[in-house]
C-alpha cells in the first residue's frame, strides 16, 4: 500500500509502537489502519494521532470490522473519511488524490489522471505478486495497458509524464514512463488497437525480473560492481522464466521481457543475439527503455533533458534501429528533432547500459 500510494508523492509507513516518531512525522495526509476493537490499541492511537488532529492534518481510516461501534470509534480519533480494508487500491488512491486536492473532479485532465491512478495501482499490485512468487493478476495487466492505452490515445504525452515525475517510487516511475512511451509511440506507428494493447503489455511487463533482485543493488549509488552487474543482467531472464513458468503469456511479451536489452549489433545481454533475432516490437520497447532511463532522475545520475537524451539514441549508431529512433524523436520532441541532428550531431559515448 505504501508502494501504490507514492503515486500522490512520498509515504513512509509506521508502526503503532513507534508512537513517538508518528508524532513527529509530517505530512499532508494520514492513513489509519488498526484494529479499533482493541482499547490498547484506541489508546496508544489517540496519542500517536494527537498532534496531527490539533494540526488539522486529514485522517482516513481503514477499518476490518465496519460495524457501528468501530466507526464511532475511529470518528472519536478523527477520521475524516472511513473506507473498508478491503477496498480496491484504485478507489483508495481516487480518495487520498481527492483528500489532497490533487485529483481534478471533471474533465480531460480528471479522467488523465484517474487512468494514471488505475495503471499505477495496477503495477503496485504486479511488482507486489512478483517479488512474493504469486501469481502475476492477469486482470490487473489488462486493466493497466487499457488505462495506459487510452491516455496514449488523447495524443497529451506530456500530461502523461507530469503524472508520472509526480511518483515518488522509482520502480514504479520507470515502469509507467516505458509503458507511456511504448503506447504512444506505437499510435504515432499506426499499430492496430489489438496491437497496441499487445506491445504496451509488454512494456508493462518488461523489467518484472527486477522484482527478484535485491533493492541494495538496483538503488545502489555509484557505479556496479562486476558482480552487481552480472546479477542484475539476469533481470530478463529471470522475467522470461517467470512468465513462462505461469503461462498465458503471448511470444511477443516473452520475446520482449528476455530481449530488451538486446542491441542489433550483438552487443547486449542476455543473450548477445544480432539484428536479425530482434524483432522489431522488442526494437520500440528497447529504445523506449533507454530513453526513459535517460531522463529520469536516479541515485547515481541526474536528469538528461529531452533533446540531450535522444542524441544519447542517435549516438549509439548501430545499436538501435536508425528508422524507429528518428520516428521516435518525432513522439518525444516533435519538430525540434528536424533541427536536433544537425546541431547536435552524433552525441558521445554514455553507460545506457546502466542506466537502462
Amino acid at each position: 500500500m505504501q508502494r501504490a500510494l507514492s503515486v500522490w508523492g512520498a509515504c513512509r509507513s509506521f508502526d503503532l509502537a513507534e508512537t513517538d516518531a508518528i508524532a513527529a512525522a509530517s505530512g499532508r495526509i494520514l492513513i489509519v489502519d488498526l484494529d479499533l476493537s482493541d482499547p490498547a490499541t484506541i489508546g496508544a492511537a489517540r496519542a500517536a494521532l494527537a498532534p496531527h488532529r490539533r494540526g488539522g492534518t486529514p485522517f482516513l481510516f481503514l477499518l476490518r470490522d465496519m460495524s457501528a461501534r468501530c466507526q464511532m470509534q475511529a470518528n472519536a480519533l478523527g477520521a475524516r473519511v472511513v473506507l473498508p480494508a478491503a477496498t480496491a487500491q484504485p478507489a483508495l488512491l481516487d480518495r487520498v488524490g481527492a483528500l489532497l486536492g490533487l485529483l481534478q473532479e471533471a474533465g480531460p485532465q480528471a479522467a488523465q489522471q484517474r487512468r494514471f491512478v488505475r495503471a499505477s495501482a495496477a503495477f503496485a499490485d504486479l511488482l507486489e505478486a512478483a517479488g512474493s512468487g504469486d501469481a502475476l493478476p492477469v486482470q490487473l495487466i489488462h486493466d493497466g495497458v487499457e488505462a495506459i492505452n487510452r491516455a496514449a490515445a488523447d495524443a497529451d504525452l506530456d500530461a502523461w509524464l507530469d503524472l508520472v515525475w509526480r511518483h515518488d517510487d522509482a520502480t514504479y516511475q520507470h515502469c509507467l514512463l516505458v509503458s507511456g512511451l511504448v503506447a504512444a509511440f506505437a499510435h504515432k506507428l499506426g499499430f492496430s488497437e489489438a496491437d497496441r494493447q499487445l506491445i504496451t503489455g509488454a512494456a508493462v511487463l518488461h523489467d518484472i525480473g527486477k522484482a527478484r533482485i535485491p533493492l541494495d543493488i538496483l538503488r545502489k549509488e555509484g557505479p556496479l560492481t562486476p558482480e552487481e552487474r552480472a546479477i542484475i543482467c539476469r533481470h530478463p531472464q529471470i522475467g522470461h522464466d517467470m512468465l513462462v513458468a505461469q503461462g498465458g503469456f503471448a511470444p511477443l511479451v516473452l520475446d520482449a521481457v528476455l530481449s530488451h536489452h538486446e542491441m542489433l549489433d550483438g552487443s547486449g545481454y542476455p543473450r548477445g543475439i544480432g539484428a536479425e533475432r530482434i524483432s522489431d516490437p522488442v526494437r520500440v520497447i528497447t529504445i523506449c527503455d533507454i530513453y526513459a532511463a535517460l531522463i529520469e532522475r536516479r541515485s547515481y545520475k541526474q536528469p538528461l533533458p529531452p533533446g540531450e537524451a535522444f542524441a544519447v539514441l542517435v549516438g549509439m549508431g548501430g545499436k538501435l534501429d536508425r528508422d524507429l529512433v528518428r520516428v521516435f524523436g518525432e513522439v518525444v520532441l516533435g519538430t525540434a528533432v528536424s533541427r536536433l541532428g544537425k546541431v547536435l550531431g552524433p552525441a558521445g559515448p554514455r553507460d545506457a547500459e546502466r542506466v537502462a
